[in-house]
């Protein structure tokens, strides 16, 4: 809220009114007599003297007098620029009657206080006193008020004059009314020439446009907003609207919540294991899903590793309907976005600024994150559904970069905000901040209409793979939903990795760097420093999840290590990866690590 004081027009009054202060505080210091600030005969003073002004020599408590009405005079200032832009913001006149009350009322509360105040420093507090001390500000202020006016004309009206010849062909619109709303907010008049990313501007057939299905909201495909074929630039036909208007959605979430953070909630006090093992349970009792248990380990203590995780495999293994109900379990948001094929860039879930209605075509995807910032405590999952139908480095690039980065620093960059356009509270300086309570969850299918997803964006992702569909098993107990809130989850992902019995110890990281030493020398793959925290990550938590250390460690080495040799049909391959067959037994124990000897031994059979 703020933010909304800060504009060229309130800081111009802002000026203004401090200059006078310091004025008023000038003026004072050279027509009282009892200061040796200046000498007596000082231009001011014999202005004073001319005017017939009375001689008095306000002393010490005169002169705080005169610096609690300057003080003042700009407090008073500051305040009704503020009101002036809260009327705004609640989209009301600035104008109105009711807020002309309010300005009235903020100056007359600055002059009563400084007055007060002014009074009560005089001693003794007699009425003579209070009358002489009244007279010697009023002299005051009226010298300096006709100072005042005179350097404002002899300063302004050159200053007024080279600016206007130097921008004599430029048209003039501090006061224009032309697409203005019904009142003037000072603000929406101006060229946006070169403040939108050229990025931000949509590729053909893009755009954004949602819906809801089943309850559950949706983000898909939507118009072009290119403008292609207009033959008018922004700079040449277009000019910024109210913040009401460009952003509708974000103000109103803004209006909502009235520019303040939902506290904390309280969640039920689950353990991770419970967690784990009840929703499981869930699944099948209420939805007929059925998953073994480590799926259901990696997928919730996946979180910790990484916010974002890709469930890959075949169609109806319960690769969507997983993280669904996952939200639903927990009391959690979640929003599904059907990938297109024409998502070519971030604009196609972000949105873009549209220079015909000249309005940003805002997204659900937008909007939801944009609200996820003002109650942090809730889980919000957004569901890429079948994300590899397009390129996924293409649109979710800006996430995949930011998500690597330190929590404050998740933001991305929606679009430049000019100089003197109030945007959205949550939007600074035209980026919008992930918040650590968003999770993204891509789900993936392996057929020819779809795109090979690249190393880039599963080293960034916690990978689970579904190749078969689970045996059922009865549920006896009932089950039903809990409540988790996003600083409980992370305080259970704190507590695993915080105890030393779970986390990799010497041992296990000296057993890494064999096997990395290895795996780099025989097939030049290396295990970077992004795959190593993971593992360092998800092994605890997947532990206080009910899981073995050595299952973790399987399904990481064969995600994020032994994955990345398939493909490979050099002569060297097989034997190589023998010699790794033989060195994970000794490092591990034969048969400890399943996946990845099963992952190992199908690729020693396609060569």
């Amino acid at each position: 809220m703020i933010k909304t004081l800060f504009t060229r027009k309130n800081f111009i009054a802002l000026a203004l009114a401090v200059m006078y202060s310091v004025l008023l505080v000038f003026v004072c210091a050279c027509i009282d007599g009892a200061h040796n600030f200046f000498p007596k005969k000082n231009t001011i003073n014999i202005l004073a003297q001319g005017m017939n002004f009375e001689q008095i020599s306000g002393g010490i408590s005169g002169f705080i007098m005169v610096m609690f009405a300057a003080v003042f005079f700009s407090l008073g200032a500051v305040g009704i620029c503020f009101e002036r832009q809260f009327a705004i913001f609640k989209k009301q006149s600035p104008a109105s009657g009711k807020m002309f009350a309010w300005y009235f009322g903020t100056a007359f509360a600055a002059i009563a206080l400084s007055l007060v105040l002014g009074i009560l420093m005089q001693h003794p507090l007699t009425a003579e006193n209070i009358g002489k001390a009244m007279k010697y500000l009023g002299q005051t202020v009226l010298l300096t008020t006709i100072i005042y006016i005179v350097l404002v004309v002899l300063i302004g009206a050159p200053v007024m004059l080279l600016v206007n010849f130097f921008l004599v062909d430029k048209p003039f619109r501090f006061f224009s009314k032309e697409s203005e709303p019904v009142f003037d907010d000072g603000n929406t008049n101006f060229d946006v020439t070169g403040n939108f990313d050229a990025q931000n501007q949509p590729v053909e057939g893009t755009g954004a446009q949602g819906g809801v299905q089943n309850g559950v909201a949706s983000s898909g495909e939507g118009g072009s907003g290119d403008g292609s074929g207009s033959g008018k630039t922004i700079a040449e036909d277009a000019e910024m609207k109210d913040r009401e208007e460009v952003f509708p959605t974000l103000t109103t979430i803004d209006e909502t919540y009235e520019g303040f953070e939902l506290p904390n909630g309280k969640g039920d006090g689950l353990s991770l294991k419970e967690l784990a093992d009840k929703f499981r349970l869930y699944l099948a009792k209420v939805h007929g899903l059925y998953f073994d248990e480590d799926t259901i380990r990696f997928f919730i203590s996946g979180f910790a590793a990484s916010h974002f995780e890709i469930l890959e495999g075949l169609s109806g293994t319960g690769k969507s309907s997983l993280p669904r109900y996952f939200a639903e379990f927990v009391g959690a948001k979640v929003l599904f976005m059907p990938v297109q094929a024409t998502w070519r860039d971030k604009t196609s879930i972000f949105g873009f600024y549209n220079e015909f209605s000249r309005t940003y075509t805002e997204t659900e995807f937008l909007s939801s994150v944009y609200e996820a910032n003002y109650a942090p405590d809730v889980l919000n999952f957004y569901v890429l559904d079948e994300m590899n139908i397009s390129r996924v480095e293409y649109y979710f690039a800006d996430l995949l970069s930011v998500l690597e980065y330190p929590v404050p620093d998740w933001k991305v960059k929606i679009m430049s905000i000019p100089h003197d356009f109030i945007p959205p509270i949550k939007l600074t300086d035209g980026y919008l901040q992930i918040p650590e309570n968003c999770y993204f969850v891509g789900t993936a299918n392996r057929d020819d209409s779809t795109f090979t997803i690249t190393d880039k964006v599963y080293d960034r992702a916690i990978t689970l793979e579904f190749l078969k569909k689970n045996n059922a098993f009865d549920v006896k107990e009932d089950i039903g939903k809990v409540n988790i809130t996003a600083s409980e989850l992370r305080k259970l992902f704190d507590n695993a990795k915080s105890d030393t019995n779970s986390v990799l110890n010497a041992a296990d990281e000296e057993k890494l760097d064999r096997l990395s030493d290895f795996i780099y020398d025989k097939f030049d793959i290396t295990i970077g420093n992004r795959i190593l925290n993971q593992i360092k990550e998800i092994v605890p938590v997947f532990i206080a999840a009910g899981g073995t250390k050595e299952d973790a460690l399987d399904f990481m080495l064969c995600k994020k290590l032994f994955s990345k040799i398939e493909g490979r049909f050099e002569d060297f391959v097989k034997p190589a990866l023998e010699e790794t067959l033989n060195l994970l037994a000794e490092l591990y124990g034969k048969g400890n690590l399943p996946r990845s000897e099963k992952g190992i031994n199908k690729i020693i059979k396609t060569l």
